[in-house]
C-alpha cells in the first residue's frame, strides 16, 4: 500500500518540479526518475501477493532490505 502511495504521490510532485526554473527542475527528474525505476518492483510486489501471503512477503523483503543495507554498510566502511 505504501509503494502505490509513494507512486501516486511521486507523479505530481515530479510533474510541478519539472515546471520550475533552474536547478529545481532537476529534482522533477530525479522524482520522476526514481517513480519510473520504482514501477517495475510495484508491479513485481502485486504479483507476488496474489501468490504469497502479504505477511511472508512483508518477511521476505524485510530480510531482502536488511541484507542489501547490510551489504552497502559494509561496501560504505571501505571507501
Amino acid at each position: 500500500m505504501l509503494g502505490v502511495i509513494a507512486f501516486v504521490i511521486g507523479i505530481p510532485c515530479g510533474i510541478y518540479c519539472l515546471t520550475l526554473d533552474g536547478g529545481a527542475s532537476l529534482d522533477g527528474v530525479l522524482i520522476l526518475g526514481g517513480v519510473i525505476v520504482f514501477f517495475p518492483f510495484l508491479v513485481i510486489d502485486r504479483v507476488l501477493v496474489k501468490h504469497i501471503k502479504p505477511f511472508k512477503l512483508s518477511i521476505f523483503e524485510l530480510t531482502f532490505s536488511l541484507i542489501v543495507l547490510f551489504c552497502y554498510s559494509i561496501q560504505q566502511s571501505y571507501l
